[in-house]
Parts: C-alpha cells; sequence; structure tokens
C-alpha cells in the first residue's frame, strides 16, 4: 500500500474546508476520489491513527486530521486512541 494516497487524504482532510464537509457528509463518496485500498478507506473513517502510522503516514498529519475531523476533537482522546493500540499490542515500537 501507498503512504502517499493516504497522507494526501489527511493533508486534504486537515486543511481543506471543502474537504472537511464533503466527509462529514459521505465519507465514502469523499474518500471514493483518491485511489485508496478498501483497508486504507477504513482507516480513515474509523479514525485509526495508530494503523495510519504504521503504515507509514506523517504522525503530524495523522494529528491534524485527528483534530480537525474526529468525533472528539482533542488531544487527550488522539492519545487515548494511540494508547488503547499500544494496550491491545497492535503498535510495535521501533
Amino acid at each position: 500500500m501507498s503512504g502517499y494516497m493516504l497522507e494526501q487524504v489527511l493533508y486534504d482532510l486537515g486543511t481543506r474546508r471543502d474537504a472537511r464537509e464533503a466527509f462529514a457528509a459521505d465519507a465514502a463518496g469523499f474518500l471514493a476520489r483518491y485511489r485508496l485500498e478498501p483497508a486504507q478507506a477504513r482507516m480513515v473513517v474509523e479514525f485509526d491513527v495508530a494503523q495510519l502510522q504504521r503504515e507509514g503516514v506523517s504522525p503530524l498529519l495523522t494529528y491534524g486530521y485527528w483534530m480537525m475531523n474526529a468525533p472528539s476533537r482533542t488531544r487527550a482522546s488522539y492519545l487515548a486512541r494511540l494508547c488503547e493500540a499500544r494496550e491491545e499490542g497492535a503498535w510495535q515500537a521501533s
């Protein structure tokens, strides 16, 4: 899987109001504009920031995407999501 397209999606969602509005209105329709594999689109829709980072997406992009789009747009909830992945054993420290 290419991380470039994932990074482009997250960049757009973090910086463009029209992208955020389209994503909020119809996430699947918005993501169809990008060449994402189904697993990649699922990571974006489910706000799986830990998996996005494991796929090579910049933590700065995952944070900006979270803060502009997630249901709970707080630093604490972002860090909690990352910690949940570590506790579940899904996170591999490098």
